[in-house]
């Protein structure tokens, strides 16, 4: 798996190790907590690395048991809890059919990715990417998808940092047995657009953010 081997290449540097289970559940103040991924990497660009994970906690919230993305930093030694949010990571049961939607997280490019996918005969994908400005981590790349076979198919790339939003509208093709496909378009639609360089979503507030972004030609929508 990809992000394993990250994470193993990574800890090889220096010899550099994570924070323990036990010392990263105290720090959050709870007894026990299990690890769904972890990554390391150098968030901030001092050298130093950073270690990154999506847990899950013996704490129990609207029937699901509290996950949480935690990013600790080297002080003097010692891993120390920097950050510790609920907001980046979708519950186990919000994924529809196709069950827990958390897809993985990892460290690539001095930037914290998190992804999910879910859905139904309906499915859905999303991956948020994360850059290290001041002392927050500010969504700084968003991509998503969201479409069905034998229907419409839309697919995202937002550049938040960069102020530059592409949309791709098409169809999906249908599978062998379940319809013609003389419904796909010859040439999708597609816009590439600016948008406002000062939108800035906390990694602590990724749930709370509000912000609707249409396309000025074809009116696509979407949301953060």
């Amino acid at each position: 798996m990809l992000l394993l081997f990250l994470l193993t290449a990574k800890a090889g540097i220096g010899q550099t190790t994570g924070p323990h289970v036990e010392d990263m559940a105290s720090q959050l103040g709870t007894a026990s907590i299990e690890v769904l991924e972890m990554d390391m990497g150098d968030l901030t660009g001092d050298g130093s690395p950073e270690f990154a994970a999506a847990v899950q906690t013996e704490n129990v919230i609207d029937h699901q048991r509290e996950r949480l993305v935690v990013v600790f930093r080297l002080q003097r030694g010692q891993w120390v809890l920097w950050k510790s949010s609920a907001s980046p990571i979708l519950g186990s049961e919000e994924g529809g059919v196709l069950g827990d939607p958390f897809a993985g997280l990892g460290i690539q490019d001095q930037m914290l990715h998190i992804s999910h996918f879910g859905g139904s005969n309906w499915r859905w994908s999303m991956d948020d990417a994360y850059r290290h400005q001041g002392e927050d981590l500010i969504l700084s790349e968003h991509r998503s998808y969201w479409g069905s076979f034998c229907e419409e198919k839309v697919n995202w790339e937002i550049h938040l940092s960069e102020g530059r939003a592409h949309c791709t509208y098409g169809r999906e093709e249908c599978p062998e047995g379940f319809g013609n496909n003389g419904h796909l378009d010859s040439i999708p639609k597609s816009e590439t657009f600016e948008i406002p360089k000062g939108l800035r979503i906390k990694l602590e507030h990724r749930k709370d953010s509000a912000v609707h972004i249409v396309s000025p030609v074809h009116g696509f929508e979407t949301s953060l």
